[in-house]
């Protein structure tokens, strides 16, 4: 009996050792290849060294600068930090001639997937810029695989739009007063979520963009947000913001008309915006706020700035909420911990990863968010309360979700592929049953005309039967009667 067992089990180990053992599908993990060592041509570039660095120097690059790269693993993928949105440049396979324009989007920070281009990974490259000189902080280089995770890969809003678009005035409000929604919606739900800013800062230098796209990547975001080109100022009242315009010539119509662009171009199932009162009464804050509460009212009118109309279509927002607003209120719970983050709460990971990508401004506001663990410990403009600004689908009910009444894009999506599927299916069982109907048809006209022949047939053979019995039986009578007569005449003889 023990051997018996023995040899089971030896037999059960070798089968295990045989059988095929299941794939990870997940791709490999890309090397990082970066250095001076990679670069074989630079025309319109002196030195080098400093975009492989990993400090995002604000150096400018010759007009019409080529950079020739080569790795003899074969080249996966690029990552370009710009300083400043640049045109777009053209990328060579040394390999095979072949080329592909990129840049088109006009990304900070774009992601290259050279083996996605090419169908596979060049061991020669090149890239040529254009007569714009780029200003070009950092270049990175991978072999093939997975980059890494600090790596933002963005994309541009889908073609049916986004679920929610956060009106931010400036880069980093997003991670302060709206403490919590990105990292929830973005990362945990894997909704598609943007965030239109007010201004890119311009009159403070460059780094505010490059903060706010850092910090946006690492609480789950991955739609590009918008910046506006308009400057930022301070100022203490709604009034006072209005004229910081007005005295540069922008008028009401021209703010106005930035926000309903961002509605119509983004198609969001919601809209966040700013307190009325501009949480610690910023001006620009107010406006923004302000101007958010005008734009959902005209934005599905095509009369109103027709322009961006023409270019986008109308779109009348479903759901808009304001932060603190008094009307409509709910009470959103970021302090519940998110499996995406490994158990971080929402509010942690905007605390603890989205705000301190904020460098420049993270010593003058970090007195919101410190001494506070959680998000119900801030007190008075803390970032759980909204209110219910303007709805299409009628008030919220239970509450705690911006998407109360509504379908987000994604389950939209599979709502719609399933009903695709299920018609499909019936055209299918439809089609099926005419054509065993005309089957059926065929096979009855087919087979009357063949009954109906035998069926004349028997009617013939039996009227044929029925005249030989008649004719026999004639016979026979008439021979008995022949033969009666016959006895009886010699009878009589």
């Amino acid at each position: 009996m023990r051997n018996k067992m023995l040899a089971a089990a030896l037999l059960l180990c070798l089968l295990t050792v045989l059988l095929p053992q299941p794939v990870c599908a997940q791709e490999a993990a890309a090397r990082e290849i970066s250095g001076k060592a990679l670069i074989t041509q630079q025309e319109g570039i002196d030195n080098c060294d400093w975009l492989f660095d990993g400090v995002r120097n604000n150096r400018t690059i010759g007009a019409n600068a080529v950079l020739g790269l080569e790795a003899e693993e074969g080249i996966g993928s690029l990552y370009l930090i710009f300083d400043v949105e640049y045109q777009p440049y053209t990328l060579v396979n040394e390999d095979d001639g072949r080329t592909f324009q990129c840049g088109e989007n006009r990304f900070l920070h774009e992601y290259v997937n050279l083996t996605e281009i090419f169908g596979e990974a060049p061991k020669k490259v090149s890239i040529h810029f254009g007569e714009e000189a780029p200003k070009l902080q950092e270049l990175r280089a991978f072999t093939p695989g997975e980059p890494p995770a600090d790596v933002q890969r963005w994309r541009t809003v889908p073609e049916d739009g986004v679920d929610l678009l956060l009106f931010s005035a400036h880069s980093d409000d997003e991670q302060l007063f709206f403490a919590g929604v990105l990292p929830y919606y973005a990362g945990e739900l894997g909704y598609e979520v943007q965030v239109a800013y007010m201004t890119r800062h311009a009159n403070y230098g460059t780094t505010r963009p490059h903060e706010a796209l850092d910090g946006l990547w690492a609480t789950g975001v991955t739609i590009y947000p918008v910046f506006g080109d308009f400057l930022d100022y301070y100022t203490k009242s709604l009034s006072a913001a209005y004229q910081s315009y007005a005295n540069r010539e922008i008028d009401q119509d021209q703010l106005l008309s930035y926000v309903v662009e961002q509605l119509r171009r983004s198609r969001p199932l919601v809209a966040l915006g700013h307190d009325v009162n501009g949480e610690y009464g910023h001006g620009m804050h107010r406006l923004y706020s302000e101007l958010l509460q005008k734009a959902v009212e005209v934005s599905g009118d095509a009369s109103a700035f027709p322009e961006s109309a023409e270019a986008f279509g109308t779109w009348d927002v479903p759901k808009t909420y304001l932060h603190l607003y008094p009307e409509g209120k709910i009470h959103m719970d970021w302090d519940k911990p998110l499996a995406h983050f490994d158990g971080m709460t929402a509010y942690e990971v905007s605390k603890e990863r989205g705000y301190p990508a904020h460098e420049s401004q993270y010593d003058g506001f970090a007195w919101y968010m410190n001494g506070h663990d959680t998000a119900e410990d801030i007190q008075n403009i803390g970032p759980c309360d909204y209110g219910l600004y303007r709805t299409t689908v009628g008030p919220d009910e239970a509450g705690g979700d911006f998407f109360e009444h509504l379908t987000n894009r994604k389950e939209q999506k599979r709502q719609e592929e399933e009903a695709r599927l299920r018609a499909e299916e019936k055209q299918r069982e439809e089609e099926e049953a005419k054509r065993l109907a005309a089957i059926q048809a065929e096979q009855a006209e087919t087979t009357q005309p063949t009954l109906k022949a035998t069926e004349s047939e028997n009617i013939q053979n039996s009227m044929q039967k029925t005249g030989i019995i008649g004719i026999t039986v004639a016979l026979v009578a008439l021979l008995m009667g022949l033969f009666f007569l016959l006895h009886h005449v010699l009878k009589r003889n």
